[in-house]
């Protein structure tokens, strides 16, 4: 199995969001039950067994509408594993800055992440290489696997040497909802792959930088959401 999962019940006495050592600050991502649409927010607290505080979530710098008991799934990346439940709001308040309470939940699923798990999926997207300077153009490419660390990317031209640092940018469907992710990498070299077609194409394995937690949210969403449909 690509991905373990076990379910935690929290019950009163227990860790609780302890148990995964869940820090103040965290970024969460937030999924209305009923509309799909996600959002990014952050973790302001939490007292066991009674309520988590966010903060309201913001689209195009404005906040979304939001009401009390309105039902949505929590998301999060907290060490080595990928964190979920569902949820309700409980309570709205404007001052002294926008945020939300919601009940605090009855369990945890969590998986347990390994860097290795590759998917084959076809991903489109463009790519700059950031060591040449104003010589570098964007690209359009293609990923034909990726991870959480890397993925193999395929070009119709040459566009730079081993541990030359690019920038992706990647159009992602995750169950159904795009997002362009731009993800910061290297090249680890050029590989040696039989060509379909008479098309040109060149093949290059690339290790992604470090990320912004939010981003890092994203892309493990979207490789666990393709594993979720292969398996």
């Amino acid at each position: 199995m690509p991905m373990g999962k076990e379910v935690l019940t929290i019950a009163p006495g227990e860790a609780g969001l302890n148990h995964i050592q869940l820090k103040f600050g965290e970024v969460l991502q937030v999924q209305f039950v009923n509309d799909g649409e996600r959002f990014h927010v952050r973790l302001i607290g939490y007292l066991e067994n009674r309520s988590i505080i966010v903060t309201v979530p913001v689209k195009n710098r404005h906040l979304v509408s939001v009401r009390t008991g309105l039902e949505i799934n929590v998301r999060m990346m907290v060490g080595g594993r990928a964190c979920a439940f569902t949820t309700n709001i409980s309570h709205l308040y404007r001052s002294p800055y926008p945020h939300m309470h919601l009940d605090y939940p009855d369990a945890l699923i969590t998986s347990f992440v390994r860097k290795a798990v590759r998917v084959e999926t076809r991903i489109d997207g463009t790519v700059v290489n950031l060591v040449i300077g104003d010589r570098g153009k964007e690209t359009a490419c293609f990923l034909l696997d990726i991870s959480v660390t890397g993925a193999h990317l395929v070009t119709s031209l040459r566009i730079g040497k081993s541990n030359d640092e690019i920038e992706l940018s990647l159009v992602l469907d995750i169950m159904g909802i795009q997002r362009i992710l731009r993800i910061k990498a290297r090249l680890l070299g050029r590989l040696k792959v039989k060509q379909p077609t008479e098309k040109r194409e060149v093949h290059y394995g690339v290790e992604f930088l470090p990320l912004p937690q939010d981003n890092l949210i994203e892309l493990y969403a979207f490789v666990y959401s393709k594993l979720a449909t292969t398996a």
